[in-house]
């Protein structure tokens, strides 16, 4: 039974994940793109290339106010986020199964990374999970829903972790992986993970606005 649900999960439901979650960012995205245009009628249309660039950098890299204001909190988000960018595109066992589906690879991490890795990026979701509980302004504006994206960021690195190290059921943690990533990348499109597209867009027009104000783009 295992190996039929193994299967299934990493053939016709990664095809399916990928599916979802490609329409689904297209269609947030050009959703977006009509309530900008909607929003900016009567406005100067000129797009400041300089400013979006400036603003995207400033909270790419940590140089933003956010950053100043709670520096734990911004240091847990890129204790997140750049461990998952690692993870998902250089660990050695996503390269290969690209590898053997596709033909295309690249150069990997080392396995031993992926441990150390996954266990920042682990720390850090406990932290915001911890503050969202705790934080006087977070709890009252914190959802059931909110805890539940961290939980399932969560899943997909926990059971990956068990299964390289080969923490008790070797099959069952690593088709508990391969479901709970896919069923991860279908929800993106329809909760706030979405951002992985829209802050960029949403942030280069945030900074072209505010560059034409010249009130800082950050």
């Amino acid at each position: 039974m295992m190996y039929v649900v193994y299967n299934f999960a990493v053939g016709p439901m990664v095809w399916l994940a990928f599916t979802v979650l490609i329409a689904g960012l297209v269609y947030r995205l050009i959703r977006y793109r009509r309530k900008a245009v909607a929003a900016s009628k009567g406005l100067p249309s000129d797009f400041r290339t300089i400013w979006a660039v400036g603003s995207l950098m400033h909270y790419l890299l940590p140089l933003n106010r956010t950053v100043k204001s709670s520096p734990w909190s911004a240091a847990a988000g890129f204790a997140l986020h750049i461990p998952l960018f690692l993870l998902v595109f250089f660990l050695s066992a996503h390269v290969i199964m690209l590898e053997q589906s596709w033909g295309v690879s690249w150069p990997t991490i080392p396995d031993v990374w992926a441990d150390v890795l996954t266990i920042i990026a682990l720390a850090a979701l406990a932290f915001l999970a911890v503050k969202r509980l705790f934080h006087p302004a977070l709890r009252g504006l914190t959802e059931s829903k909110d805890l539940l994206i961290l939980l399932l960021v969560a899943l997909p690195l926990a059971t990956g972790l068990a299964a390289h190290r080969q923490w008790g059921d070797y099959p069952l943690m690593l088709t508990l992986h391969v479901l709970s990533a896919n069923t991860l990348l279908m929800l993106i499109p329809f909760t706030k993970l979405s951002h992985m597209a829209l802050f960029f867009v949403s942030r280069a027009a945030t900074g072209s606005d505010f560059g034409k104000r010249r009130v800082g783009a950050w």
